[in-house]
């Protein structure tokens, strides 16, 4: 096996590992029972939401970064997060916000953003779906904005520090639905792996090569909006993490989706992992957004990719 391979699975897993134990096992209290509890009810269902939201949103933004041949492309591109925001928005402060509603609305958001930001695209022009992707989300964010305005102090608090990302109310009915739903999406998308090799190429490559595009295109758009419209109702918004771990894997393995897409989902989980670690013990005992964490991380490496597609286009 290639050395950069092996690299690229090994130092993800002792990342992992590392981000487990740090997660887990620091400042317990030395009484048995007290510690089981706070492993089992608080520690253990944020860790496993982290590192489901991570591997989500990686496995999203290669499939997204395939599907429009734009390195600069994430999750949020669509509008899928900034809909799904303001659904989940919109029922609590309507006061009807459920444990099952909650997600059920940030679903619908997202899907309904993404439903208008393909009706508004050109299907001749897949450039188009990422203009419209944009307005999509102007438009959210204005909503949500004027949806903050008359929100009460108590759930204006609420929804700012959720909406900027944060995994402090996990539990295991959140991990029951959104874990089974990565591992569903992920396994399809990995069998897809040859179609989204073809996409690279360009849709008529793509086309040339026995794929239907455009049913492909819908499905994959779907598939990303059903993952991260649920991911979002339970972590809020955590940017740039679609963006990071597929560009730093093809860096080690390459283009092809056979590898990227799981190595992507172990390094966005790695990444995510460690972020919420941060968020939670850097300024002891506040605990700072994610999405936060991950945007200081993600911004500076957004302009780097910004800047050098602009020398590539110039050259």
């Amino acid at each position: 096996m290639h050395l950069k391979t092996v690299l690229a699975w090994l130092l993800p897993l002792v990342l992992l590992t590392l981000a487990a134990v740090a997660t887990l096992g620091v400042d317990l209290p030395t009484e048995m029972s007290i510690r089981a509890e706070i492993l089992w009810q608080l520690r253990l269902p944020r860790l496993l939401l982290a590192l489901t939201a991570g591997a989500g949103l990686a496995v999203c933004g290669c499939v997204m970064q395939a599907l429009f041949r734009n390195p600069l492309a994430e999750p949020a591109l669509l509008g899928v997060s900034s809909g799904a925001s303001l659904g989940a928005a919109l029922l609590v402060v309507s006061g009807m916000a459920a444990s099952w509603l909650t997600p059920l609305a940030a679903f619908a958001g997202g899907l309904l953003a993404t439903a208008l930001a393909t009706a508004l695209a050109s299907p001749r022009q897949p450039a188009s779906l990422l203009l419209a992707g944009v307005a999509i989300n102007a438009l959210c964010g204005s909503l949500l904005a004027l949806v903050h305005y008359f929100a009460s102090p108590d759930v204006l608090r609420s929804i700012i520090f959720w909406s900027m990302g944060s995994f402090a109310q996990a539990s295991w009915p959140q991990l029951a639905l959104a874990a089974p739903l990565l591992l569903l999406v992920t396994a399809w998308l990995v069998r897809d792996w040859r179609l989204l090799d073809a996409l690279l190429l360009g849709e008529a490559e793509a086309f040339h090569l026995g794929f239907d595009v455009r049913r492909a295109r819908y499905r994959l758009v779907l598939l990303v909006t059903l993952l991260v419209g649920v991911l979002v109702a339970y972590c809020g918004l955590i940017g740039f993490v679609g963006l990071l771990a597929p560009h730093l894997l093809r860096l080690l393995v390459g283009a092809g989706h056979r590898r990227l897409l799981p190595l992507a989902a172990l390094s966005g989980a790695v990444l995510v992992g460690w972020a919420d670690w941060l968020a939670a013990h850097l300024l002891a005992p506040t605990e700072l957004p994610v999405g936060l964490i991950t945007s200081l991380l993600g911004g500076p490496f957004f302009l780097w990719l910004l800047m050098r597609q602009m020398r590539e286009a110039a050259c």
